[in-house]
């Protein structure tokens, strides 16, 4: 229900009261003096029997005196008010600050009839009359979804509503957990919308305000308005009061599927298609819905324009007499004692009327117990429906698959990735809307844009490019290619792929260009590839050598980490990233002999020649650099190269001195100085600490 001040639904209840109105197009307001007069339809079932997770249109007609024809699609927006023009402030028995309406008169304040969309227009005389629809009209487009599916309900209603531009309000409720499973093909947005709702016991409905909401349904639904027999005209009570207490929720009765909860007579069952259903899904709509219940009615009534669909009403009736004036007794008076009934219902189809004055139509339909309990259809309804269970029809689709005036016969993928047509003329396969296969009979061409594969199995024969160019994949995926492919007078720009098996043939240009990428995949490429220059970019493999069996060659190989370069067999150098005690090394090798550079995380760097051999250090300065000491065996392993001498000689010899006659010699061992004469004897020692 439109939200009104609490005053201006008591003013609408006055006798002497009328309603102005307006209508607004593009922006443009019209008055009594150009609208002759408009209806507004709308509805939440589709038949005669209450349902949800409906997604209907609101229909506006209009008729205006116009010399001039509205724009395509133009936007119109009908308004109503109510006219105090004859009620003073003094007549107005509500508080001062409450009194919102000009001192000369005017209305209380426009209502907003919703916003419509121009579908078709018609002339007569001088009269436009134009057909509208509010703005679930754009949802009737093929829905092909972006999203990866599974998707939420959620992340499926966001997409369309950004699709379309639309804005929804609090009332739109959807459980996170449920999904969609995959891609909605066949359907159109305005469907898939209607299956959200259902799920989450609710139906789709544009507001006045242009927004999508939800109208959720639920058996402790409060009342909306209370309408006495003044408020309407004529009342008929179609039925006996409906209540829902067993809920069905399925597929469309094709496939058979249906998930159930709670029990009850078909009298009192909900039966609701949705293609997603879950057993989950039927569990919550049950306690959501059970004792749901309404008088079905059908009732010509005085102008509220505030009610909507859904609202709930609680109405008056008088069928019988006051206590007072029955002649029975007490146990047997199954009446009111005043003798009014008073009952409720749900707006489940409604429409508003303006000419000049403004009247409203409310009804709340529903198929009687007999029809639930004993559908009796003739023979020939019987063959029908047997026809509309088995038969293929034009433009339907079942799980993606249709026929079409168009295109013929058509298959979509559930996800809208890919589609397929087929007729006599064209065979037309598409991929992410991207044209792959391509047969057009006129022009006896067949096109392909893609990879070509042999899949597990063998092609032996041979393809051929004659004075054209081939730019396509040929792959051989799981099998064996043992033809020869060859370019002549052409060029071949593909790539030839081994995915998954062997490539055992032989690949020439005779003539043209090879300048595509040769691939191994997840295979086994056996075959010889041999070019004078070989240009690219990266080459990965196990081991990589310039020769087999020849020298000079270079080698790598990754199994044992190493790099070498070999001038003959015996003759090379060999590095390394690990050698057999775990460092990293460098080995230089002639003939039988060997020398080594190694170098360990622990032990520190090594260079060693073989037995027999030295090693030379030749520099025009040889230095030392160590934060700790510098290690020799001996100091005899340090020689002179003329003379021979060790370096422990030459110390000795430089701590014998001969001193005016007398020698000094120094004892290391004791650390003494000694003095001798020139015969020898002692003459004084010192201790030198």
């Amino acid at each position: 229900m439109w939200t009104i001040p609490a005053s201006y639904e008591g003013f609408m209840r006055r006798r002497n009261l009328t309603w102005d109105m307006k209508v607004n197009v593009n922006g443009v307001d019209y008055g009594r003096d150009v609208v002759m007069d408009f209806s507004i339809d709308r509805r939440l079932v589709s038949s005669d029997e209450f349902m949800i997770g409906t997604a209907n249109m609101g229909k506006l007609e209009i008729k205006l005196r116009l010399q001039h024809e509205l724009p395509a699609n133009a936007k119109i927006v009908p308004f109503l008010g109510l006219s105090v023009g004859n009620l003073s402030w003094q007549d107005a028995h509500i508080p001062w600050a409450e009194a919102h309406f000009p001192w000369s008169g005017g209305n209380l304040g426009w209502i907003p009839m919703g916003e419509f969309y121009i579908d078709s227009r018609e002339r007569l005389k001088n009269i436009w009359v134009y057909t509208c629809f509010d703005k679930l009209y754009l949802a009737d487009g093929a829905f092909l979804s972006n999203l990866t599916y599974p998707a939420t309900m959620q992340a499926v209603w966001d997409e369309i509503c950004s699709r379309l531009g639309y804005m929804y309000d609090s009332s739109v409720v959807i459980n996170p957990n449920y999904k969609i499973p995959a891609g909605p093909a066949g359907f159109t947005m305005r469907q898939t919308m209607g299956f959200i709702a259902s799920a989450n016991g609710a139906s789709v409905f544009v507001g006045r305000d242009g927004t999508i909401k939800f109208k959720r349904f639920a058996a402790s639904a409060a009342t909306d308005f209370d309408m006495n027999e003044s408020d309407y005209h004529r009342l008929a009570l179609t039925n006996p009061e409906k209540s829902y207490s067993r809920i069905v929720i399925g597929y469309d009765g094709e496939e058979g599927v249906r998930f159930e909860a709670g029990t009850g007579s078909e009298n009192e069952t909900l039966y609701i298609d949705n293609p997603y259903a879950t057993q989950a899904m039927a569990n919550a709509l049950l306690v959501q819905l059970n004792g749901f219940s309404y008088v079905p009615i059908d009732m010509n009534a005085r102008g509220y324009p505030h009610l909507e669909p859904g609202d709930v009403i609680e109405f008056e009736r008088k069928e019988s007499m006051s206590w007072q004036d029955a002649n029975l007794s007490w146990q047997d008076a199954h009446f009111p004692w005043d003798g009014v009934y008073r009952q409720q219902s749900i707006i489940l189809i409604q429409s508003f009327t303006y000419r000049g004055g403004l009247v409203m139509s409310l009804e709340s339909p529903s198929s009687s117990e007999q029809q639930s309990e004993f559908p009796t259809p003739g023979p020939i309804t019987q063959e029908i429906n047997r026809l509309n269970r088995d038969a293929v029809k034009l433009g339907r689709k079942y799980y993606g698959v249709g026929f079409t005036r168009e295109n013929g016969f058509q298959l979509n993928r559930e996800d809208g990735l890919s589609e397929v047509i087929w007729n006599s003329d064209v065979m037309d396969w598409k991929v992410d809307d991207e044209r792959v296969l391509y047969l057009d009979v006129l022009e006896r061409k067949l096109k392909f844009n893609g990879h070509l594969e042999a899949a597990t199995g063998t092609f032996s024969g041979d393809l051929n490019a004659a004075g054209g160019t081939f730019r396509g994949d040929l792959s051989a995926a799981g099998g064996t290619f043992t033809g020869t492919l060859q370019g002549v007078d052409g060029t071949f720009s593909g790539n030839l792929s081994a995915a998954g098996g062997t490539f055992r043939g032989n690949l020439s240009a005779a003539g043209g260009t090879f300048t595509g990428t040769l691939v191994g995949v997840d295979g086994t490429f056996s075959g010889t590839l041999n070019a004078a220059t070989f240009n690219g970019g990266r080459i990965i493999g196990a081991e990589i050598m310039t020769s087999a069996s020849s020298y000079p060659r270079a080698e790598m190989s990754s199994s044992n980490r190493m790099f070498s370069v070999w001038a003959s067999s015996g003759r090379g150098i060999e590095m390394g990233a690990f050698g057999g005690s775990g460092g990293s090394y460098m080995d230089f090798r002639d003939g039988g002999s060997s020398a080594s550079i190694y170098y360990g995380g622990s032990s520190g760097l090594y260079i060693q020649s073989g037995p027999g051999r030295d090693i030379d250090l030749r520099a025009a300065d040889i230095n030392l650099f160590a934060s700790g000491y510098v290690y020799v065996n001996d100091w005899n392993d340090f020689r002179s190269r003329n003379g021979g001498d060790t370096l422990q000689y030459a110390l000795n010899e430089k701590a014998d001195i001969s001193f005016a006659g007398y020698n000094l010699a120094f004892d290391s061992a004791t650390r003494n100085l000694k003095m001798f004469s020139r015969d020898g004897n002692l003459l004084a020692q010192v201790n030198i600490p």
